[in-house]
């Protein structure tokens, strides 16, 4: 029987502007789990593992941000980053 990886988005707003100490936070807290997982804003979505990439969106607080995950631990990553974003 052929297993299917998960897939899971949730969107949140930013408690706090994504610079160095958060981007570092969540790129430190997804490289726990297996699942490919990004981070959108605007018209950009970047890994959520590079922290210059989670800098380099400009992502403020108070905008919505998308996380999306794929992979066997999909929804247990997202609940994790969540929290890290502060959703």
């Amino acid at each position: 029987m052929p297993s299917k990886a998960g897939a899971d988005e949730r969107t949140i707003v930013l408690s706090e502007d994504l610079h160095a100490r958060p981007a570092s936070a969540l790129a430190q807290t997804a490289a726990a789990f297996t699942s490919a997982v990004t981070l959108s804003y605007g018209s950009r979505t970047v890994d959520v593992r590079s922290v210059l990439s989670l800098m380099g969106l400009g992502a403020t607080s108070g905008q919505s941000v998308t996380l999306r995950a794929t992979g066997d631990d999909a929804a247990e990553a997202l609940t994790a980053l969540s929290a890290v974003l502060g959703g």
